[in-house]
């Protein structure tokens, strides 16, 4: 497997819909990159571009979710798998703002409800 670059991992994250905030190459084979959906909710992605990603990484993203105060956290296997210990790991987090994932999945995107802007209208009106 060729080492990716961080621009690969910049331009993954746009093609699913998200906004980069910030990117932070970690180790030779580990990126943060701080995201934002369609509603501006920020989301941690950790990738590690290995082949097994292991117990260790799940706590890792559990702890920059909490620590970073971010609304949910992605850990990216980058052309690897998970091992039973990580999928164990993850379930006794029981976190629901925490997922692993081998493809990034698409952006949140903003719900666009007529109501509130109904609402805003009809405050308006003296």
């Amino acid at each position: 497997m060729a080492k990716p670059a961080t621009r690969e991992f910049v331009l993954m994250a746009q093609q699913a819909g998200y906004q980069l905030i910030e990117i932070e190459q970690l180790r030779s084979n580990r990126w943060l990159l701080i995201l934002a959906d369609g509603a501006g909710e920020r989301t941690g992605l950790l990738v590690q571009a290995r082949p097994l990603v292991s117990s260790a990484d799940v706590q890792d993203l559990a702890d920059l979710v909490r620590l970073r105060q971010l609304h949910s956290g992605i850990l990216l296997a980058h052309g690897g798998a998970f091992s039973p210990t990580a999928h164990r790991t993850h379930a006794e987090l029981a976190d629901q703002r925490l997922r692993l994932c081998t493809v990034l999945p698409p952006a949140t995107k903003p719900e666009h409800d007529g109501t509130k802007s109904i609402r805003a209208t009809l405050k308006s009106i003296p």
